[in-house]
């Protein structure tokens, strides 16, 4: 069983950081391992699964911003509010605080 993670804590771990976009790509990869508090953690997490998103923008059907705009007849800002709903659907990340046992697959 999993041990409960408390988010709010400041304590410095060690953290298994796996990020990248789900749906029909389903990339969601282990990237590194961090030492860092949960939010920190989490936040840089989200930061890779927002540039692995970036990375694949006019492929896969993930729109452009200017494809957003064209398709859905919207001004730039709608069109930026559209982009974010449809990463937000996309991307996909978490972590693990470190387990020897469980993350011996990723050491180097």
């Amino acid at each position: 069983m999993e041990k409960e993670i408390d988010v709010n804590s400041l304590e410095v771990k060690k953290w298994a950081i796996f990020a990248g976009l789900g749906g029909g790509i389903n990339s969601v990869c282990f990237h590194e391992f961090l030492e860092t508090s949960y939010a920190d953690a989490i936040q840089y997490a989200y930061q890779l699964a927002e540039q692995d998103y970036e990375s694949y923008v006019g492929m896969y059907g993930l729109r452009e911003l200017s494809t957003i705009m064209e398709e859905d007849d919207v001004d730039e800002e709608e069109a930026q509010n559209i982009y974010n709903e449809e990463r937000e659907s996309w991307i996909s990340y978490y972590v693990q605080e470190y387990d020897s046992k469980k993350h011996s697959q990723y050491e180097e």
